[in-house]
């Protein structure tokens, strides 16, 4: 086995106040006992410079410039700030440099714990992007105003307030057909002559001429004595299908009777051409021709209250269709 020649190499060594009191040549180390700090010279540098610098324990009690063993670029973190040593005299505190990050002060700052927080009313709008707004969330964003309530200024607003509100009247322009009103105005119903509001409650008058016609109105409502026929109004015809059974009459557009044409005397004198009858107002004769004329003596009440006996003749029967009620036969007289 080779021999090994083992050599004990010892620095230059002494205190750090006699180092600074030495220049070491260039190369040559030197270390500080009571600092335990290695420093290796330049031939011209009183003390040299050192081969390593530190990172000091946090302070927690006490200042940095407590530190006795500092030497030039140690850093430490003093009260949560981190600081260098920038000059030769680590006991003053202008040796020392803050390296932390920097605030703006106006929107990030430290706070008494020297922790950085967000300073109070700092965030403005030129902060904020648009994207910050959830769509559709009833939320608006302004670069210059900021956020604000999205609303529509036609049925909510804001008050000179900043508050939101219902506003006081709907637009005109949003009122539809049917309705008046709007802008100030109160809501109501937009109506013709033909309708009133009685006691807040929309009533029909009477309809304008020529715009109701008669298919319009239900059967069922018509009472007795008119009848609706297709598209037409009229009265109750006594007799159903028979031609003019009584009377005939005219009507003008508001139903009043303008004419009437008495039919009896027609339906009375007609000629019955199937049994071998005559004329029935002669009445009724047998198939010789024979009359059987009945004479009936009757009271008539005069327009004074006085009685005349008068004589009556049998003229025979009248018939009349009732269509689903069956036929009808009325006697008839002659004076």
């Amino acid at each position: 086995m080779p021999d090994i020649e083992i050599v004990k190499l010892k620095l230059r060594r002494g205190t750090d106040e006699q180092r600074q009191l030495v220049t070491l040549e260039q190369g040559e180390m030197g270390y500080t006992t009571d600092h335990k700090r290695v420093w290796v010279g330049d031939g011209f540098t009183p003390g040299g410079h050192v081969t390593g610098n530190l990172v000091h324990a946090p302070i927690t009690v006490g200042s940095r410039t407590d530190i006795t063993n500092a030497a030039l670029h140690d850093i430490v973190y003093d009260n949560n700030f981190l600081y260098q040593l920038s000059g030769t005299q680590s006991e003053h505190l202008s040796s020392w440099a803050f390296i932390g990050t920097q605030t703006d002060e106006t929107t990030l700052n430290y706070n008494a714990g020297n922790k950085l927080h967000v300073l109070s009313n700092s965030i403005s709008a030129v902060h904020l992007n648009s994207d910050v707004i959830k769509e559709n969330g009833g939320l608006t964003f302004d670069s210059s105003n900021g956020l604000g309530a999205n609303v529509d200024d036609t049925t909510i607003g804001l008050t000179t307030t900043g508050q939101l509100s219902v506003l006081d009247s709907i637009p005109a322009s949003l009122i539809g057909d049917g309705l008046s009103g709007g802008s100030g105005e109160l809501l109501g119903i937009h109506t013709t002559d033909s309708f009133t509001i009685d006691a807040g409650q929309l009533e029909f008058s009477n309809a304008p001429e020529g715009t109701v016609q008669a298919c319009a109105i239900d059967p069922s409502t018509v009472t007795c004595g008119l009848q609706v026929t297709g598209n037409q109004l009229g009265m109750e015809v006594i007799g159903g299908g028979c031609v003019q059974p009584f009377n005939s009459s005219s009507y003008d557009h508001l139903g009043r009777i303008t004419a009437s044409t008495n039919a009896i005397m027609q339906n009375l004198s007609g000629t019955d051409t199937g049994g071998g009858h005559g004329n029935i107002f002669n009445g009724h004769l047998d198939d010789t021709g024979t009359s059987d004329n009945t004479i009936v003596n009757v009271l008539s009440a005069n327009s004074d209250g006085t009685s005349v006996t008068v004589e009556l003749s049998s003229a025979g029967f009248m018939q009349i269709s009732s269509g689903t009620n069956g036929n009808f036969a009325i006697p008839v007289f002659k004076f």
